[in-house]
């Protein structure tokens, strides 16, 4: 009996015991978890921005030292990509939905890393000066970095896998 006691007193003392802290790989995760809620934010700032074809709105989510590379491994800075902003705001009549999926997020420190799909649909003007009904998608790799102000959009590369239609047909 007496020896029945000292062992159920050992396992109360064990499970009476504090719990170990949680694993760097568990903390690693809840950062990640807290910091993809965080750029889905984002996305939805960038969202509004883009619906309202606000250019100061949008190039207010980028830092000062934004770059895209485009397909072809053209790197264009901020200024480029403010100027293709405006031009492609200029020939949108009307938005239809704007999707965004971060696919996957690698975070260290204050960077923050993703594979991002996109798909948008809109009323647009094309070239021969009538609007048609446009939906592209795109895939590429994104890089945010965490100021004081929040997230915002550092560069962007690795465009793939993009496709357009036009009014229901391949462009």
């Amino acid at each position: 009996m007496r020896v029945v006691l000292m062992f159920l007193a050992v396992c109360a003392a064990s499970c009476a015991r504090p719990s170990a802290p949680p694993s760097s790989q568990t903390a690693v995760a809840a950062d990640t978890s807290a910091v993809r809620r965080e750029i889905e934010q984002w996305y939805d700032d960038n969202t509004r921005a883009f619906l309202a074809k606000d250019v100061d709105a949008i190039m207010a989510l980028r830092t000062d030292d934004f770059q895209a590379v485009a397909p072809d491994g053209r790197v264009q800075d901020r200024g480029a990509m403010e100027h293709y902003t405006i031009g492609l705001l200029n020939g949108i009549d009307r938005w239809i939905s704007l999707n965004f999926d971060i696919d996957s997020l690698e975070v260290s420190g204050d960077l923050a890393r993703g594979v991002v799909r996109q798909h948008l649909i809109r009323m647009a003007l094309r070239p021969d000066g009538l609007v048609h009904h446009v939906e592209t998608w795109v895939t590429q790799d994104e890089t945010w970095r965490r100021t004081p102000d929040g997230w915002r959009l550092q560069r962007v590369d690795s465009v793939r896998d993009q496709r357009r239609l036009v009014d229901g047909q391949p462009d």
